[in-house]
C-alpha cells in the first residue's frame, strides 16, 4: 500500500505553482484517507477457499444508518469449525461495533435504552442459507465450502448474496511520477481469481475551486494517458476485478503526485508511425531491447561519470519507466526481448501494463542480481511451450557441444573469468496460434560487457547458440510433425567487426583470430568453434544501437533463422542528430543508452 501523502515533485516538473493552486493542492490532498479503498456492496459477501485449506476468508460491508455504522468486515475462520461458531464470531465482531455505537447515542440521549450481550444467532438474526433452506447450526463449514452453490447469508436485517472465490484486488496503486503524453497505468496489480483483460477500469482527475474538490471521470479502460488539461490534477482509479464467471469488489486509488508537463515529442513516436498496426497471419513483429536497469542508472557514478549530460530526474526509473511502457506499447510487438529488466519494474510496471493488452511474459534474474532478462509475448498470437533460464557458468556439464570445447580450453585464467561471470540465457520456446505448425525458440541474452573480454564473449555466444540449438532439437523430437524455427536476441556488448557477429553470420571462428587473445593474461590457444545454425541479423548492421559520450557502435541484434523466416520489414533507426540532441542517451526523450531494435517477419514456408 501507499505511505503518507506527500506533494512530491523530483522531476523539475515545467508548470508553475501558485499561492492559490498550492490551497487547492492541499485541499485535494486533505480528501484522501487511504491510498486504497474497497467499495463493497451492500447486497454482497464474499468467501474465499481453496479445497483442502485449513481456513477461509469471509468479507462483507454492514450498514445500520441508525447507528451511523457503515464498516467492512473481514475474519479468517477455520473450515473445520461449525457453521454455530462462524456465525457467532460475525455476531461478535458487529455486536462490539453496534454497542460502543448505542453507548454513544445513550451519553446524548439518557432515555435511549438497549440491551447488551445479545445472542443474534439463536434469534435467527444472523442465518446461513442454501437456497431457500437454513443451513444447520451444527454442520461443519466444510460442508458449504465444498459444495458453494447458491449460499446467501441473512446479517441483522440485511440480506447477502455470497460470492465464492470471486475476484479480488489485493493491491493496486498509480506511478508515482504522472506525465501528460505518457501512460498512466495500475503500476502494482495484485489480485486473485482475476482476468485484468475483462476488468472494468474507470478514471477521474480532480476539479478544484476555492470552494470544493470534486471528482471528474475522465475515461475507461486499464490505462490513461493524461493530458495536457490534467496538468495539476490528482488521478483516481476505480477498479471492478471480473474472471469469466464473477465480478469482484471494487477497488479505488488516488494518485500520491499530481499530473506534470511531459518532456513532449519523442523521437520514438515517429517509428510508432511504422508499427501503427498489429500483424496476423505468417507475419509476427520482434523488438530486442536493452532497458537500462535501474541499478545502472541510479548511482552518483552513473550521474557523475556514465551520463553526466543526462538530468538526475531523465535518470530516475519513475520518469524513466513511463517512456519505456509508451515506447513498446507503441510497437505493436508479438514478441518482446528485453534486458537489464528490474525485477520490481517486471512485476510493478511491465506486467500490469502489457497484460492488460494481452501479453503475458516469463523473467529471469541473472543469478542473485536484482536484474535480468525477459521474454514478452502476445498471447492472442503465441502459446508458450516451454521455458528455462540458464546462467552459463553454472552449466556447463549440462551443454555437451559446449563442454566439447571448454575442455580443451588450457588456461585457467580465462577459464576463471567465465566462471566468475553470472552471464545468462533465457530460451522461450512458442507455438504459433494462427500457424499451429510453427514453433519459435527464441534465445534472449545479455553478455559480458568488459573491453578486454572479446574471447568470453566468444564462448559466451557459442554456448548461447549451442543451447539454443540443442533446445530446438529435443522440440523437433517431441513435435515431429511441426516446423521449428530459431532466433537469438540480445545485448551482445560486440560491435559488427567482432568475433561474436562472425560467428553467428558465418558460423565458424578459426583458431588463431584474434579475439582468442583480447586479454593477454587469458589467451585461449587451439581453440576453433563451429555451428550448424544458418542465421542473419534482422535488422542489419545499424550503425547505433548504443549511443553514448563515451562510446556509440551497433551491440544489438535480432539474429534469425534464415531456412524458416524472412524478413519483411526493419523498424527504421532514430537519426544521429536526435540520439546527440541532449548530448547523448539516456536523456529526456530516450530512456535508456540503448536503442530498441525491430523487425517483422514470416515464416517462409
Amino acid at each position: 500500500m501507499m505511505t503518507n501523502v506527500l506533494i512530491r515533485n523530483p522531476f523539475k516538473s515545467r508548470i508553475n505553482i501558485t499561492l492559490t493552486s498550492l490551497k487547492n493542492i492541499y485541499k485535494t490532498l486533505c480528501i484522501r484517507e487511504n491510498s486504497l479503498k474497497s467499495n463493497f456492496k451492500m447486497n454482497e459477501a464474499f468467501i474465499r477457499y481453496d479445497k483442502g485449506s485449513e481456513t477461509f476468508d469471509f468479507t462483507f460491508r454492514y450498514v445500520n444508518p441508525e447507528l451511523h455504522v457503515d464498516r467492512q468486515f473481514n475474519t479468517v475462520r477455520k473450515a473445520s469449525e461449525s457453521v454455530k461458531i462462524f456465525l457467532t464470531r460475525l455476531d461478535t465482531n458487529i455486536e462490539k461495533k453496534i454497542v460502543n455505537k448505542k453507548k454513544k447515542k445513550q451519553k446524548k440521549e439518557p432515555e435511549y435504552k438497549f440491551e447488551e450481550n445479545v445472542d443474534n444467532v439463536s434469534a435467527e438474526k444472523i442465518i446461513l442459507m442454501k437456497g431457500d433452506k437454513k443451513v444447520e447450526l451444527n454442520e461443519p463449514c466444510t460442508s458449504i465450502l465444498d459444495d458453494p452453490v447458491d449460499l446467501k447469508i441473512h446479517i441483522l436485517g440485511n440480506d447477502y448474496i455470497i460470492k465464492f472465490n470471486a475476484p479480488c484486488i489485493q493491491s493496486m496503486e498509480l506511478p508515482q511520477c504522472l506525465l501528460a503524453g505518457f501512460p498512466a497505468y495500475p503500476r502494482v496489480f495484485e489480485s486473485i481469481y482475476t482476468d485484468i483483460t475483462k476488468s472494468k477500469f474507470t478514471w477521474y482527475k480532480t476539479n478544484s475551486n476555492d470552494k470544493k474538490i470534486t471528482w471528474e471521470e475522465i475515461a475507461h479502460g486499464s490505462i490513461y494517458t493524461p493530458t495536457t488539461n490534467d496538468i495539476g490534477s490528482m488521478l483516481k482509479l476505480k477498479c471492478t476485478p471480473v474472471n469469466d464467471k464473477l465480478d469482484g469488489p471494487e477497488i479505488e486509488v488516488q494518485s500520491d503526485s499530481l499530473v506534470q508537463a511531459g518532456p513532449g515529442h519523442c523521437p520514438f513516436e515517429d517509428r510508432h508511425n511504422f508499427t501503427k498496426d498489429k500483424l496476423t497471419g505468417k507475419n509476427f513483429r520482434i523488438i530486442s531491447y536493452n532497458i537500462l536497469a535501474n541499478i545502472y542508472a541510479d548511482s552518483d557514478y552513473s550521474r557523475q561519470v556514465l551520463f553526466p549530460y543526462c538530468p538526475p530526474y531523465a535518470l530516475n526509473i519513475d520518469y524513466r519507466k513511463l517512456l519505456i511502457v509508451k515506447e513498446l506499447i507503441g510497437y505493436n510487438s508479438d514478441i518482446i526481448c528485453l534486458q537489464e529488466v528490474d525485477k520490481k519494474v517486471y512485476e510493478n510496471d511491465l506486467i500490469p501494463s502489457l497484460s492488460s493488452l494481452n501479453y503475458s511474459g516469463v523473467f529471469s534474474t541473472k543469478g542473485e542480481m536484482s536484474e535480468g532478462l525477459s521474454v514478452l509475448y502476445d498471447n492472442r498470437r503465441f502459446e508458450i511451450i516451454d521455458s528455462k533460464c540458464t546462467v552459463m557458468s553454472e552449466e556447463i556439464d549440462n551443454n555437451q557441444t559446449f563442454k566439447n570445447i571448454w575442455d580443451k580450453i588450457t588456461n585457467d585464467n580465462a577459464k576463471k573469468r567465465f566462471t566468475d561471470r553470472n552471464t545468462s540465457v533465457l530460451i522461450v520456446t512458442l507455438r504459433s496460434i494462427d500457424n499451429p505448425s510453427e514453433i519459435l525458440v527464441i534465445g534472449n541474452t545479455h553478455l559480458y560487457f568488459h573491453p578486454d573480454a572479446d574471447h568470453i564473449r566468444l564462448l559466451q555466444a557459442f554456448y548461447a547458440l549451442t543451447l539454443l540449438q540443442q533446445t530446438a532439437e529435443n522440440i523437433k523430437k517431441i513435435n515431429p510433425n511441426d516446423s521449428v524455427s530459431v532466433m537469438l536476441c540480445g545485448d551482445f556488448n560486440s560491435t559488427p567487426v567482432d568475433g561474436v557477429y562472425e560467428l553467428v553470420t558465418k558460423k565458424n571462428i578459426p583458431v588463431d583470430h584474434k579475439d582468442w587473445q583480447s586479454n593477454k593474461e587469458q589467451i585461449i590457444e587451439n581453440t576453433s568453434l563451429s555451428l550448424n545454425l544458418k542465421l542473419a541479423s534482422a535488422c542489419g548492421t545499424p550503425e547505433y544501437t548504443n549511443f553514448t559520450v563515451e562510446f556509440a557502435d551497433c551491440l544489438d541484434y535480432i539474429f534469425y533463422d534464415t531456412d524458416k523466416l524472412q524478413v519483411t520489414q526493419i523498424i527504421p533507426m532514430p537519426k544521429k542528430e536526435e540520439l546527440s540532441l541532449h548530448g547523448a542517451i539516456p536523456s529526456v526523450v530516450f530512456p535508456s543508452d540503448h536503442v530498441a531494435i525491430g523487425a517483422n517477419l514470416k515464416w517462409s514456408c
